[in-house]
């Protein structure tokens, strides 16, 4: 059940990052974004490695520069994505790469029980049928095409996230080093990337609130790492993918996007998906 919860914070925390993540970029370049966010997690996380002392070893290191590497371009992509307005065509293509993780848990023999599967696939349905535009999505034009690109550009940066932090997070202080690692490979690639492009920006006043956006991410990814530690991959990463909702209830309170019956009735089939993992 702990690794349930942890699953579940993980969406709720991602879903909000992504959110101000996604508001932000209409206002700064996304790789300025990207820096203050994978900066801030890097400070955090080395304050609770400073405080945990945890046992440095090489391979976890190497996954989770690997992680930070991939996870750093998914959020990129992610935030560049939902500032062109077409978050129910960008989140729910994001969502797509926990199909990677859940196809090495087959892979692996760490396959879920038969009502979890069940619920993975009903999770994941209700994801995609809950994030349906109003108007529909015809992907006909450059103008759904480019969401598209972002979208499915985040889902491979997910889900090869997935799957590096569980191969590396196999104990707790294997989590901290994994996220330590991570996050400054994160925050190297989009400092380089910056720089190279001349593209970063002062935020100015707006610089403790992208801080915040930062501290939220760390902690989606620290309460996923606790997820996979104590859970079956497929199951932690189905639940992190919900993080969708999330963004989209935001986005009904903040923004103009709207609730619809088809995306009520998505909503449920992911919240039903949700308690037949649990029940599994």
């Amino acid at each position: 059940m702990a690794a349930i919860l942890f699953g579940l914070g993980a969406a709720l925390a991602w879903g909000t990052s992504d959110f101000l993540g996604g508001r932000f970029t209409t206002r700064y370049p996304v790789l300025t974004v990207g820096l203050v966010s994978q900066a801030t997690g890097f400070v955090l996380i080395a304050l609770v490695a400073l405080f945990i002392r945890p046992e440095i070893q090489a391979e976890p290191l190497m996954w989770g520069v690997a992680a930070g590497l991939f996870t750093s371009f998914g959020g990129m992509a992610l935030y560049q994505g939902l500032a062109t307005g077409d978050s129910a065509v960008v989140a729910p293509l994001s969502a797509c790469g926990a199909i990677v993780p859940v196809a090495f848990a087959f892979a692996s023999g760490e396959a879920p029980s038969g009502i979890q599967t069940g619920g993975i696939g009903l999770a994941f349905v209700g994801v995609i049928v809950c994030s349906v535009p109003r108007e529909g999505v015809h992907f006909a034009s450059s103008h759904h095409l480019r969401p598209m690109a972002y979208g499915l550009g985040a889902a491979i940066g997910f889900g090869l996230f997935f799957v590096f932090v569980d191969q590396g997070a196999s104990t707790d202080d294997g989590s901290v080093v994994v996220l330590l690692a991570a996050r400054f490979a994160g925050m190297v690639l989009a400092g380089t990337a910056a720089l190279a492009f001349g593209a970063a920006r002062w935020p100015g006043g707006d610089l403790p609130k992208l801080a915040a956006t930062g501290a939220i991410e760390i902690s989606a990814n620290g309460l996923f790492a606790l997820a996979t530690n104590r859970g079956n991959v497929a199951v932690a990463s189905v639940l992190a993918a919900l993080y969708p909702l999330q963004t989209l209830i935001l986005s009904r309170f903040f923004t103009d996007e709207r609730f619809t019956r088809i995306r009520v009735a998505g909503a449920g089939m992911a919240l039903a998906g949700v308690a037949a993992i649990a029940a599994g």
